[in-house]
């Protein structure tokens, strides 16, 4: 019996694969395929993005917000799709290619791979230096992680507010 390793590849080898609706990501040399994500998933997705362009378009700052699929560039080697991220500063409507800039906050909402979600993904993230991560379960349960490597970990239930996006408040009852 073979057990040989799955065939690694470039990051000019993914990013010269044909475009595609699929969730393709890649990790050191993995090409990941994330499951389609459920209605539910997409609905409370939908919500979260609704309340963060809200809040920015009430805000000065120049951010950008995005959400899957949509690459994103951690680290040579690693481009991931957050469900969601907001950066601040502003990207250009032209960008081609993946995301080159770290996000301030990435948002995912928990999959039937809640394991790759909240740890592996949280530790690329950690790795490239995003400053919060929000794990989200369709309960409308969400965990706010912060602090050095995204180690702080706060459980909101009701409303999330968070000290990175100054008024910021999501009721949670609306997920």
């Amino acid at each position: 019996m073979s057990s040989a390793a799955p065939r690694l590849i470039t990051e000019e080898e993914f990013l010269a694969l044909p475009e595609s609706t699929e969730r393709l990501e890649l990790l050191d040399g993995e090409v990941i395929l994330a499951p389609s994500p459920s209605y539910r998933h997409q609905l409370v997705l939908r919500r979260i993005v609704r309340a963060l362009e809200d809040w920015a378009a009430c805000h000065d700052d120049e951010v950008t917000i995005g959400m899957a699929p949509l690459d994103v560039r951690f680290a040579p080697g690693r481009i991931l799709q957050p469900d969601a991220f907001l950066c601040f500063g502003a990207t250009p409507d032209a960008h081609e290619g993946p995301i080159n800039i770290i996000p301030d906050l990435c948002v995912e909402v928990l999959s039937t791979n809640r394991a790759y979600d909240r740890m592996t993904k949280r530790l690329v993230y950690a790795e490239a230096g995003v400053r919060e991560l929000w794990t989200v379960s369709t309960d409308g349960t969400i965990e706010r992680w912060c602090g050095e490597r995204l180690s702080h970990c706060e459980t909101h239930q009701g409303r999330l507010t968070t000290p990175l996006l100054a008024d910021f408040v999501l009721d949670l009852s609306d997920l």
